[in-house]
């Protein structure tokens, strides 16, 4: 195995030791989604309740190397942990799930083959919506390259309703851009 199949295989089997859910996210995924695209991550949600940060922070802690000194604190901040694989050294951002946006992405993930593993992949839409959520110029890019790839496959209905319960946290740029790219005649 390469190192990004070693390290994805340390952390499905973490996930599956300790039952938590979690989803493939970022470049990563796109990856799986055919979509050419670099990376030096690995993006991971976690599916956590608010109640169970720090244990899941301390167990995080003591399987991979954390980057932050204080690595639960940082967690519990910025819900997010930033490791490295212990063996590989490759660097894993894992990212608390806690919206109902975040379950419902791990909720829709499905296992699918990714070289010699079966790992939990986001949904293309879910993958939009995370990337409309950054609006970061590298996910914008990102977004142009899956209209181009996947445009007439994906679920409009879907991403409307989504799109639309953003609008409600006071981010109709996400609606904008989506039209913007998707939408463009």
């Amino acid at each position: 195995m390469n190192p990004f199949e070693e390290t994805l295989k340390s952390i499905d089997d973490f996930c599956s030791k300790n039952r938590i859910s979690y989803s493939i996210i970022g470049g990563l995924a796109l990856i799986f989604h055919k979509i050419q695209r670099t990376t030096n991550d690995i993006d991971i949600t976690l599916l956590v309740e608010l109640e169970n940060m720090e244990n899941i922070g301390k167990i995080l802690s003591e399987e991979f190397e954390p980057i932050f000194p204080d690595s639960i604190q940082f967690f519990q901040k910025n819900f997010v942990l930033p490791v490295l694989e212990k063996k590989t050294k490759m660097r894993i951002d894992f990212a608390a799930g806690l919206t109902g946006f975040d379950k419902k992405v791990i909720e829709r993930s499905m296992r699918q083959d990714f070289g010699k593993l079966n790992l939990p992949f986001c949904t293309i839409e879910d993958l939009i919506l995370y990337k409309l959520f950054a609006s970061r110029p590298k996910d914008l890019s990102d977004i142009h390259e899956i209209a181009k790839r996947h445009k007439d496959r994906i679920d409009e209905k879907y991403l409307s309703k989504m799109l639309n319960d953003f609008s409600e946290l006071e981010r109709e740029d996400m609606s904008e851009n989506f039209k913007r790219i998707f939408l463009k005649k």
